[in-house]
């Protein structure tokens, strides 16, 4: 609390927050997020906000960016990345993010291969010795950051021939 009351006194327009709410209890890190929302509806104030907690994201963003090995893989609204992610990175966060309800059964999907060092990426696409649909190509060409249609940016060479799936975060089915 006292970080935050320092970064406001200066009446910032932009505060970052990184993992503001990660070591904190459930009931805690809702009063966090919601006296944050409010400060931003109250003060103008807009947010970096950076987080492993999908939920948490989802509740705090109006646009998300996933990175991975350091590079953005893809960024879209909160709402469109979470129902429908084109980046196969993407849609493992969502498939393997836990659901609340121990009644529930999820289908996990499990990420093989050689986790490459982030200091020393490998050639071409940083995701490729981890992608279940790399192909040749991917461990030669890096993708760009391309936009496939208004504000949803994906990088990554196989987008248009891949049929992923979303999982909204808040829905337990």
């Amino acid at each position: 609390m006292q970080c935050l009351a320092r970064a406001l006194a200066l009446n910032p327009e932009l505060v970052i927050c990184d993992e503001p709410v990660s070591a904190l209890d459930v009931s805690v890190q809702a009063q966090i997020l919601n006296l944050l929302l409010e400060m931003q509806q109250s003060r103008g104030l807009s947010y970096l906000f950076i987080a492993h907690s999908l939920s948490v994201v989802a509740w705090m963003s109006d646009r998300i960016a996933v990175m991975y090995l350091g590079r953005v893989v893809e960024i879209s609204s909160g709402i469109d990345l979470y129902e429908r992610p084109l980046h196969p990175y993407t849609e493992i966060l969502l498939w393997n993010y836990p659901v609340p309800d121990p009644t529930v059964a999820r289908e996990r999907r499990v990420l093989t291969g050689e986790i490459p060092s982030p200091a020393d990426p490998p050639p071409g696409c940083p995701f490729h010795t981890r992608c279940p649909h790399a192909e040749d190509r991917c461990k030669v060409e890096v993708p760009e950051l391309e936009e496939v249609e208004e504000g949803h940016f994906v990088s990554c060479l196989r987008w248009r021939e891949l049929s992923l799936t979303g999982k909204p975060i808040w829905n337990s089915q």
